[in-house]
């Protein structure tokens, strides 16, 4: 995992963060193009919810934070942390829906 990954791993911004758009990372997760979900999840807000927690990151001197920061307010949605965030939120919904669905097989 690179130092990107390891600080979007990171932050406490999960599935029911403010910005989050279940329809969105579904999309992506069927094959979507990357760049409209990360558009269309920057103008939901989630970019402030992923600046706040890369701010606190960066205050606690969580490795990469900084660079991560800077970048985040350099480059906004096509920022590295944040396609990062959004990948990894992408993952968690489809491995939710996958744990739902095999219990829901018992």
């Amino acid at each position: 995992m690179d130092a990107i990954e390891s600080v979007a791993a990171a932050l406490p911004v999960g599935l029911h963060s403010r910005g989050v758009c279940p329809m969105c990372l579904l999309f992506l997760i069927q094959g979507g193009p990357e760049a409209a979900v990360v558009t269309n999840l920057w103008a939901e807000g989630l970019g402030d919810s992923v600046r706040a927690e890369l701010a606190e990151a960066a205050r606690r001197g969580t490795a990469g934070a900084c660079d991560a920061l800077a970048d985040f307010d350099a480059r906004g949605c096509r920022s590295a942390i944040f396609r990062a965030v959004v990948r990894r939120l992408a993952r968690e919904l489809d491995e939710s829906a996958r744990r739902a669905y095999q219990a829901s097989l018992n």
